[in-house]
């Protein structure tokens, strides 16, 4: 769903037995498109589709992953060159000997795949399974039927075009080369390329991105199993010439603490504001450049969304607005509409014979309107700032 900045309703879509995942606007064509992954998760590990819809709320793309692998909820980023980057995962025979298990254990590998658009046609692939041995894993204890040693959680691309790849069970992000998959540079993990400062290093982390000046943010989720007192959003700042990390700033939810098992994100905006999703823990919070709380919501009761984004949309909706009428009482809304400012109201004794009524501010997701008495039939016009028609919606008997 799309929420304004006081937390109301824009527009939503409801899934009926499927989850949503990695729900955000990107650059489609040089157009403003919205984006995510829906389908069935089990166990951290799911299998469902991509999809791309432009502004007006039409689609434009449906793809799953290539080769016949599933399609994982982790990731998809529209890259500048309009292909797809989605994640996926496999199940192979592996010798888990190093990490105490059998010689021929079951192990789960992580899958990056580039993918053509709107075809969904693979470009290219990126096995964990080629690059990342076993025994970088950070999970203790012996494993089960499916040992899921990497359990990659996003991908991103740099300024120089090369991948950063983030693995959640390594505690680690691996800098990869789009063109051969070798592996640069690990960021974290049991074989870091980098010497880390205080308070820089992560555990369990979700969502890392490159940024200009040589900084990469990182949600540090810390858990699970529990690792620090509560999870953090950090600014990371990379020198890679010497090969060293520091800590440029940590965000905590505050004044209570959070600690997030599972899910999260952290979003750098273009204003310096750092916009965080707290996965597992229901809070959706935007950090100021310089620590302070901007903005800070809850999500009811058993919600949870695996990532949260601020981004400007403009949403003109293909089809019209909708009016419903309950005891005499008009309900307007027009779901995904940014634009609507206000509704006026049409009303007549029949279709031929419908006036300009008042006119009524839009309150929220829906506005509600009262006819004049003795009318009977009724539409509503969406307004914009300027008072200029938007779209009106169908006439409807009371």
């Amino acid at each position: 769903m799309i929420v304004d900045d006081a937390g109301r309703l824009v527009w939503f879509r409801p899934l009926a037995d499927k989850a949503a995942a990695d729900f955000k606007v990107a650059l489609y064509k040089d157009k403003p498109v919205l984006t995510w992954w829906e389908g069935k998760s089990v166990a951290g590990l799911a299998e469902g589709e991509w999809v791309v819809l432009d502004s007006s709320y039409r689609e434009l793309a449906r793809f799953s992953a290539a080769n016949g692998r599933h399609g994982d909820l982790h990731e998809f980023v529209i890259t500048p060159d309009d292909t797809a980057l989605v994640t996926s995962n496999e199940t192979v025979e592996w010798d888990l000997t190093s990490v105490g298990g059998s010689r021929r254990g079951r192990v789960v590998g992580g899958v990056v795949q580039e993918l053509s658009l709107p075809s969904g046609r693979l470009i290219r692939e990126w096995r964990s399974l080629d690059h990342v041995a076993v025994d970088e894993t950070e999970i203790k204890g012996k494993p089960g039927p499916r040992f899921d040693y990497f359990h990659v959680n996003s991908v991103d691309v740099a300024a120089d075009g090369n991948l950063l790849i983030s693995a959640r069970n390594t505690w680690a992000a691996y800098k990869v080369s789009r063109q051969t998959g070798r592996i640069l540079w690990r960021l974290g993990g049991k074989r870091s390329d980098f010497a880390f400062g205080s308070g820089a290093r992560f555990e369990w982390q979700h969502d890392v991105r490159e940024h200009a000046h040589d900084l990469v943010s990182v949600f540090d989720n810390a858990a699970s199993p529990q690792e620090e007192p509560q999870s953090r959003a950090l600014l990371l700042a990379l020198d890679t010439k010497r090969m060293r990390v520091s800590l440029e700033r940590a965000y905590t939810h505050r004044p209570d603490p959070v600690l997030s098992h599972f899910l999260g994100n952290a979003q750098v905006l273009g204003n310096g504001d750092v916009f965080v999703g707290w996965g597992g823990a229901p809070y959706l919070t935007e950090f100021t450049r310089g620590g302070a709380i901007a903005f800070d919501a809850r999500l009811p009761h058993g919600g949870q969304s695996y990532r949260a984004f601020r981004f400007p949309w403009v949403g003109r909706p293909a089809n019209g607005p909708a009016l419903a009428a309950r005891a005499g009482v008009l309900h307007a809304s027009w779901n995904g509409a940014t634009e609507t400012v206000s509704w006026q109201l049409l009303q007549g004794a029949g279709a031929a014979e419908l006036r300009s009524g008042p006119t009524v501010p839009r309150t929220g997701f829906e506005t509600v309107l009262t006819p004049a008495p003795q009318t009977r039939r009724v539409a509503v016009v969406a307004l914009d700032r300027r008072g200029a028609p938007l779209g009106t919606s169908l006439t409807i008997d009371l």
